[in-house]
C-alpha cells in the first residue's frame, strides 16, 4: 500500500545531499535534476526568500513488490506535478528497504509568485488524497483510512491527565448518553437539547454546542462514533434491540398467559374437588340426621307403648 509524509527542511542541499546518495533513479520537475541544488538557491535568491525553510521533503512508499525504481521514480514525479505546480522538485528514487520508495524534494518558493509552499495539516491531507488518486489511477494499493471512535486533541490530552474534564468531553458524555436512548435523528436532537447541548445537521456533518463555549465543534473533531454515521448505527442498534425486548416481552407475556391459564384451571379443578367433597359431606349429613331421626322415632315408640 502506497503511503506519504512531508516535513520541512532548513537546507534543500543537505537534503538532495541525502536522497541522491542512495538513489537508483532520479529525475528533476522544472529544473535539470543535475543542477538542483543551484537552481532551488536561485529561485529563492530571486525572490529575496533565502530566510527560514528552503525546502520540503515528501516520502512516497509503496508496498513490497508492487513498482520496480523506474514505475516508482515515475510515479513520484506525478505526485510532484499534482501537489506542487510551479515549483522546482527533484526526485530520488531508492531501494535501500525493503519497499521500494521516492524522496521527493520540493523548493520551497513559488516559479510564479514567489511565494512559498504552505506546509500545513491540509497540505498533509492534499498529498495524501493526491497520492491515493495517483496509486487508484494505476491499480496500486491504498491505505484505508480507519477514523478513530474518540479523539482528542493534545490540549484535552493534558486537561483529562490532570483529571479535570474538558468541554468538548462533556459533549461526548451528553451525546453518548442521548444516543443509547433514542433511535432517530430528532429524537436525539431533542433530547440532546434538553442536556443543554445544541445540535445542528448540514447535509451529512453534524456539529454541536456546549452551553458554557461559543462556538460549534465539528462532531469529526470528537470522533466517528459521533458523526452521523456513528450516530444512524447507534440507532439502529436501539431499534434492534427494542424489537428484541417487544420480541422476549410478547414470549414473556405469553408465558404469563399460559401460566396465569394452568393457575386458573388447577384453582378450578381444585374448587370443583372442594365443592365435590362438600357434597359429599353434606350427604353425609344429611344420612346420619336421617338416622339420627329414625333411632328419636323408634324410641319414642317404645317409650310410648311402655307408657300404655
Amino acid at each position: 500500500m502506497a503511503t506519504a509524509k512531508i516535513s520541512s527542511t532548513k537546507s534543500t542541499a543537505r537534503a538532495i545531499n541525502y536522497a541522491e546518495k542512495r538513489a537508483v533513479e532520479k529525475s528533476g520537475v522544472n529544473c535539470d535534476v543535475e543542477y538542483a541544488k543551484s537552481s532551488f538557491k536561485a529561485t529563492r535568491e530571486l525572490y529575496g526568500k533565502t530566510g527560514g525553510n528552503e525546502g520540503h521533503v515528501v516520502i512516497q512508499s509503496f508496498q513490497p513488490g508492487e513498482v520496480d525504481a523506474q514505475k516508482c521514480n515515475q510515479l513520484g514525479v506525478e505526485l510532484a506535478e499534482k501537489i506542487a505546480p510551479n515549483h522546482q522538485v527533484s526526485v530520488y528514487t531508492h531501494d535501500d528497504k525493503d519497499h521500494m520508495h521516492n524522496h521527493i524534494v520540493i523548493n520551497a518558493v513559488n516559479l510564479e509568485t514567489g511565494k512559498k509552499f504552505n506546509n500545513n495539516k491540509k497540505m498533509l491531507h492534499d498529498i495524501r488524497r493526491a497520492n491515493d488518486e495517483l496509486c487508484k489511477a494505476h491499480g496500486l494499493s491504498v491505505v484505508e483510512e480507519q477514523k478513530a471512535p474518540v479523539r482528542y486533541t493534545q490540549a484535552e490530552k493534558a486537561v483529562l491527565e490532570k483529571g479535570q474534564s474538558s468541554w468538548k468531553d462533556e459533549i461526548r458524555q451528553a451525546v453518548d448518553l442521548s444516543k443509547s436512548r433514542t433511535s432517530d435523528f430528532e429524537s436525539f436532537q431533542d433530547d440532546l437539547g434538553d442536556l443543554g447541548i445544541e445540535t445542528k445537521l448540514r447535509g451529512a456533518t453534524v456539529s454541536y454546542k456546549h452551553p458554557d463555549v461559543d462556538r460549534w465543534v465539528r462532531a469529526k473533531k470528537l470522533g466517528s462514533d459521533y458523526e452521523l454515521g456513528g450516530l444512524e448505527n447507534e440507532f439502529t442498534r436501539q431499534i434492534e434491540s427494542t424489537e428484541t425486548t417487544i420480541s422476549t416481552s410478547n414470549d414473556w407475556e405469553q408465558f404469563e398467559r399460559n401460566t396465569v391459564g394452568k393457575r386458573i384451571v388447577r384453582s378450578e379443578k381444585a374448587k370443583r374437588t372442594v365443592e365435590r367433597q362438600d357434597d359429599r359431606d353434606r350427604e353425609v349429613a344429611r344420612r346420619t340426621e336421617r338416622a339420627d331421626r329414625q333411632s328419636v322415632r323408634k324410641a319414642r315408640e317404645r317409650d310410648d307403648g311402655l307408657e300404655l
